[in-house]
């Protein structure tokens, strides 16, 4: 049970990123791709942290 939570959790880290990602190239304000950035950055290292527990 603890294996497919961690799973859901890497999988919507995944997610979050790539859609991050994608609207940070799209951007036009400077700050606002900036703040992408961030979050892309943030999803990322979840995805490296919970891929390692899996």
């Amino acid at each position: 049970m603890l294996k497919l939570l961690l799973k859901g959790k890497y999988f919507y880290h995944v997610l979050q990123k790539r859609h991050s990602e994608l609207l940070q190239q799209d951007c036009l304000s400077e700050e606002l791709r900036i703040k992408l950035k961030v979050k892309a950055t943030y999803h990322s290292s979840k995805v490296v942290e919970l891929g390692s527990r899996i």
